[in-house]
């Protein structure tokens, strides 16, 4: 019989008791103590038993389609895998192809009827075995995660191999700095990737090889950077130095990766040096998700247009697309309709509008807005100086409504002994009992907004101020930041009037807009 050889070491495993070397020898000697040809081996080192994609289990594929096997020898059914029903499929795939498998040391036969529930027991056996350390080493990990520790450190940073701290990397942070100058100024994903690989800067990958082995250096200078490289960099929180733990769960086994929610994520403040401060990374989010959300683009080299994405045609709905005009040496950047760019005048008008005149537009609206808040701050002002004179008031309201409350449940216990004495005009008694809990819940809401109406009061004032301390921060500015304007403004639309003129309406993001004519107030 032409007999294959195949043996598995894990790093779970006592690599001494079952070194790869011991387990072949264990097949040689009884292939040659029973006569049979070895017509070749295969091996899988430091692989789990849970997963089937495996270099060695692939060769025994291929040599079952050659017809160059009739028995596979392992050492014990645990070496051909722990996956108790993925096991089952690969002893049935050789048993349809006449191949038996044999255990050495279990002397179990997958030919022989007789050893079918013993191999069944053995797999359960197996997989619990393999599924119960993976939980541990999982619960392992968790703890450490919880108290901070970092497998895999990001680009710009190393740890010392002998205090184990997390330190910069200056020659790796200096390209994430640059990564996000060149884009808050404007250039894409895909430009600052090529532009990088133009240069020969170096990947993420190469640092990563760099710090596990210097001999991956040259292999690691083929590695490029791809747009996703660029996107992860500038969505990376540890560059703040705030390591965040346990964000996905990965199963090796079924191939699932699950997201976990922010709340049950482990977050490490200032666990690491900061090479982007929280400001400049939080804007980078929304300028990120806001040009992702708005599709913009831009040609190879060029800049991303301050507006590009959120400028519409109101008459078309098309977008305005950026031009950039030189004339007499002067240079500007204007928008005009893309539907009448594309189709001509009788499909839509030019809608052309300068990028310095939507400047000078939203500067004006947000100093609008910004003394809007403050007269609805000052309203709630007036609502809490209203609710101190009148707080003896709300307290006597408070105590009536309790007193209240209290006649009600005693009515409603009456009733219910009343009801099982009558049970004939029981739905009488439900009715009036109904209407009396109604009546208590009515109450009992009054109670609660008495209670919180200068909390609610007071907490919206507060934030009217801070939206109006940021705008502040902003219009002090001498050019409201790209990140800036994204934040506050989510679209513009332009119309274009009979005689040529143009009216331009922004919509902002949240409440900013509503923030002004929202009032709080309590009806007595």
């Amino acid at each position: 019989m032409k007999a294959w050889l195949y043996y598995r070491l894990s790093r779970d495993e006592d690599a001494e008791m079952n070194s790869l070397q011991n387990q072949r020898q264990i097949l040689v000697d009884y292939a040659e103590q029973h006569g049979y040809e070895i017509s070749g081996e295969s091996f899988d080192d430091n692989v789990s038993g849970m997963t089937f994609e495996r270099k060695g289990l692939h060769q025994i594929e291929l040599a079952v389609e050659d017809g160059k096997i009739d028995i596979l020898l392992v050492k014990d059914l645990s070496r051909l895998g722990r996956h108790r029903t993925r096991t089952a499929l690969f002893i049935d795939y050789l048993r349809e192809n006449n191949v038996k498998v044999y255990s050495v040391t279990e002397g179990i036969d997958s030919s022989n009827e007789n050893d079918d529930m013993i191999i069944g027991f053995k797999q359960l056996v197996n997989d619990f075995y393999a599924k119960d350390i993976g939980k541990k080493v999982r619960t392992g990990i968790r703890q450490k995660q919880k108290t901070g520790m970092t497998v895999n450190l990001p680009m710009g940073y190393y740890k010392d191999k002998n205090t184990g701290e997390v330190l910069v990397d200056e020659t790796a942070a200096a390209i994430v700095r640059e990564i996000f100058e060149k884009f808050f100024a404007g250039y894409g994903l895909s430009t600052i990737a090529k532009d990088f690989n133009r240069r020969g800067i170096k990947s993420p990958e190469f640092f990563s090889h760099r710090k596990k082995n210097p001999r991956h250096t040259e292999v690691a200078r083929k590695f490029l950077w791809v747009q996703t490289s660029v996107k992860r960099i500038i969505q990376n929180e540890a560059y703040t130095g705030t390591l965040v733990n346990h964000k996905t769960v990965t199963s090796k086994i079924y191939k699932t990766v699950d997201v976990i929610p922010p709340e049950e994520q482990y977050r490490h403040e200032n666990y690491m040096p900061a090479i982007i401060d929280r400001e400049t990374f939080d804007q980078a989010q929304v300028l990120l998700e806001s040009r992702l959300k708005n599709n913009a683009r831009s040609k190879f080299g060029n800049v991303i247009h301050r507006y590009c994405g959120m400028i519409k045609c109101a008459e078309c709905g098309a977008s305005l697309i950026a031009k950039k005009r030189t004339v007499a040496g002067h240079s500007w950047v204007e928008y005009t309709c893309n539907s009448n760019h594309r189709y001509g005048n009788e499909y839509c008008t030019a809608h052309t509008i300068r990028e310095e005149q939507i400047d000078e537009i939203i500067h004006t609206e947000l100093a609008l807005l910004r003394q809007e808040i403050l007269d609805s701050s000052q309203k709630y002002d007036e609502i809490v100086r209203e609710w101190n004179k009148k707080k003896p008031k709300y307290d006597k309201m408070i105590k009536e409504y309790t007193e209240k409350i209290a006649i009600l449940k005693t009515q409603i216990e009456e009733i219910l002994m009343e009801r099982i004495n009558d049970r004939e005009h029981a739905p009488m008694y439900n009715s009036m009992v109904e209407k009396r809990e109604a009546e208590i819940a009515e109450l009992t809401q009054k109670i609660e907004d008495c209670k919180r109406f200068d909390e609610l009061s007071k907490k919206r004032r507060d934030e009217l101020m801070s939206t109006a301390e940021m705008l502040d921060e902003v219009l002090l500015e001498p050019y409201i930041s790209d990140a800036n304007m994204r934040l506050l403004v989510r679209k513009i639309n332009v119309h274009e009037n009979e005689d040529g003129s143009l009216d331009v309406t922004l919509e902002f993001n949240g409440d900013f807009k509503d923030s002004s004519t929202v009032c709080f107030e309590i009806n007595e």
